[in-house]
């Protein structure tokens, strides 16, 4: 059994030798060259997984450690009966994390009184609903709008129209990536929507880049900057728009869901589902992962210690943001490759719930 397998996958090597030979590429480059004695493929949302890649290889299933499938052609996959999987809500909680860092940052810089905001989720699903929890948990007034599944399960929350979510305190975008369907969202947050955003208002994307019209999300910045901004997703990424990236309160390289936790749970759920493939059982699991070398932190709490600190002090969002801007000063960080090699080379973030 041949497995080729993106370098980045965590403890790829580790879970899936136990199934067989186990080649790990560069995902941003891998060709269909690489894979004509390739039986299973292991991918990240860099790879577009098609018929250009695929056709006249030996793939027979392909899994991608990611919630996300935009970048997986599932129509040529089925007409070719080319299993598929992939480990939806993996980093739910790393993603919603990071939204609260930010939020938690914003906040404090701008002396917000949290239990006086309002924020506008757009997307409730795996991370936007555990968005939902925590900013409730602190007070905020959380408004959902999510017509997808609002059709699915009418009663589960108390769903708005788009544009009272658009004016709240805070807006923060949860949404898949689809070009097509009843509820498409690529460019969901058009000129016009942009538009319709109050000022001091905190305007956080942790979705996808294309979800966003970027040169109108540009435009309102360059023209008013009378919002702020926090963008972990671009258009174009890995070659990312470096005169928008300026104008960020934070801007990180599509990290959000990067803890260490998420991308294990993201490997153990793509290897069990490649040994049900294969009738297999399985031999590996994330609680096999030894964590001596990466100690839970140790986070001093005293009564009147403000929540927002110490949910910074678990997660450092500004180290990241400070990461990403020095290509704003390096010209030779520019084209790419540094987005990539911070992503690669991510330290490891650990989750709320392994913090001690």
């Amino acid at each position: 059994m041949n497995i080729t397998a993106d370098e980045n996958i965590p403890y790829v090597k580790e879970a899936f030798s136990t199934l067989g030979k186990v080649t790990t590429v560069n995902g941003r480059t891998l060709s269909s060259h690489s894979l004509q004695t390739t039986d299973i493929l292991l991918v990240r949302s860099v790879t577009q997984v098609n018929q250009y890649l695929l056709q006249n290889t030996a793939v027979k299933f392909v899994a991608s450690a990611t919630a996300g499938f935009n970048h997986i052609d599932l129509d040529y996959l089925q007409k070719n009966n080319i299993g598929f999987t992939r480990a939806p809500g993996s980093n739910a909680i790393s993603a919603a994390e990071y939204v609260m860092a930010g939020i938690s940052l914003w906040s404090l810089q701008n002396n917000k009184d949290l239990s006086r905001l309002s924020i506008g989720i757009i997307g409730c699903g795996n991370v936007g609903s555990r968005v939902k929890r925590l900013c409730e948990d602190i007070g905020i007034r959380c408004v959902i709008n999510d017509p997808p599944l609002e059709a699915d399960e009418p009663t589960r929350y108390d769903y708005s129209p788009i544009e009272e979510a658009l004016v709240c305190d805070i807006v923060t975008l949860h949404t898949p990536l689809s070009y097509d369907g009843q509820h498409p969202t690529y460019r969901l947050l058009n000129q016009h929507r942009i538009d319709t955003i109050k000022a001091d208002t905190l305007f956080i994307n942790a979705s996808r880049g294309e979800v966003v019209k970027e040169p109108a999300l540009r435009n309102r910045i360059k023209s008013k900057n009378d919002i702020s901004l926090i963008l972990d997703v671009w258009e174009n990424e890995p070659t990312i728009d470096l005169t928008l990236l300026p104008y960020t309160f934070i801007g990180t390289p599509h990290i959000a869901g990067y803890s260490i936790d998420g991308k294990i749970r993201g490997t153990e759920m793509i290897y069990k589902a490649v040994c049900d493939f294969l009738s297999k059982k399985p031999s590996w699991s994330a609680k096999q992962v030894d964590f001596s070398h990466n100690p839970r932190t140790i986070i001093q709490l005293s009564t009147d210690i403000d929540s927002r600190a110490s949910i910074l002090q678990a997660y450092n969002i500004q180290q990241d943001d400070k990461d990403l801007k020095k290509s704003l000063k390096d010209e030779t960080l520019q084209d790419g490759t540094y987005f990539d090699s911070l992503r690669k080379n991510y330290p490891a973030r650990r989750e709320y719930s392994n913090l001690k």
